[in-house]
């Protein structure tokens, strides 16, 4: 007679205790894995409005005035050149400050290679944006997919549409402070809905910070 090896396995108990640890684990760990996802969110986000507050530094020492928020073009120079479809009226605020930023390095800011290009109303200019080469009316988006809204030095007080992918528009209004000065008052207001994906809550992510 051939002695066969015993094979070694688990019984139905032990699986199951295994799975119960395994769940216990998850439970435990879950929260510290999520905060951590978040706080990386929100500093992808402060990244990117980084990003474009250079390219408003760059555009008001050039051109003397920071980006508008309305698509429309103030000085004659750019006025001559600029030929663009009429506004929707949704994503405007941050399709203008990437229309003006992509107009040449020189006053702007390249954010062709930006992750976070999006267009959630699908709309165009007409003309194509020399930077991004593309005649799509761009926003860049938070690090949880929802358009950032931009709100120029004359548009604080003007509540703005946000389209979020898939969802139904959104009401953005610039944030302000306990006495009711808007965040970066005189010069603009990068506004992120934050984590919950809804304006005007805590979680909300402006640049400047005050």
């Amino acid at each position: 007679m051939t002695n066969r090896p015993l094979v070694a396995g688990f019984t139905l108990i032990e699986l199951l205790i295994v799975i119960s640890i395994l769940g216990l684990l998850a439970v435990v760990l879950m929260p510290s894995i999520l905060s951590t996802q978040d706080s990386a969110n929100a500093a992808s986000t402060e990244a990117t409005m980084m990003q474009l507050e250079t390219g408003c530094r760059t555009f008001t020492n050039r051109r003397g005035y920071y980006p508008p928020d309305d698509l429309k073009v103030p000085d004659a120079e750019l006025a001559a050149r600029l030929k663009w479809k009429p506004d929707n009226n949704k994503n405007t605020g941050i399709e203008s400050l990437v229309a003006f930023l992509s107009q040449g390095r020189e006053d702007g800011e390249d954010l062709s290679s930006s992750p976070n290009l999006t267009n959630t109303d699908h709309d165009d200019h007409g003309a194509e944006l020399p930077l991004l080469h593309t005649k799509e009316r761009k926003e860049i988006a938070d690090a949880w997919g929802m358009p950032l809204a931009y709100f120029g030095k004359f548009g604080m007080d003007k509540p703005q549409t946000v389209v979020p992918p898939e969802l139904d528009p959104l009401m953005a209004r610039a944030k302000k402070r306990e006495d009711g000065v808007p965040f970066g008052a005189g010069k603009f207001q990068l506004l992120s809905a934050g984590k919950d994906g809804v304006f005007g809550t805590a979680d909300d992510l402006s640049w400047p910070k005050n």
